[in-house]
């Protein structure tokens, strides 16, 4: 089985070489990148995995209790995700989860 044309792998050692380069684009994360990684937490968690913060505060029969969840492992910069941001020029940045803030 192929990948769709549009997908391009991308492996360990190219991740380490783009953070060596200054980055271009801001510490902020953009709405849709956002909430890509908030839905991907929130499935996540719903299959089965711990969550990576406390429950304190949260209703379990809140019907939006797992999005909550995710929304503060982003908060408070849990998540050890890795945003890739295409540039114009065919290169690539990468943020950690961790290094980007909500700017809205």
């Amino acid at each position: 089985m192929s990948d769709h044309p549009e997908v391009k792998p991308v492996f360990r050692p190219e991740v380490v070489e783009a953070l060596k380069v200054a980055r271009i684009t801001q510490p902020y994360f953009t709405k849709y990148e956002y909430v890509d990684m908030l839905a991907a937490r929130a499935q996540q968690i719903a299959d089965g995995a711990k969550p990576l913060v406390g429950l304190e505060g949260l209703k379990t029969s809140d019907p939006m209790f797992i999005w909550n969840i995710a929304k503060r492992e982003i908060e408070q910069r849990k998540l050890p995700f890795m945003v890739r941001r295409q540039l114009p020029n065919g290169t690539s940045e990468f943020w950690s989860a961790q290094e980007l803030e909500m700017n809205w």
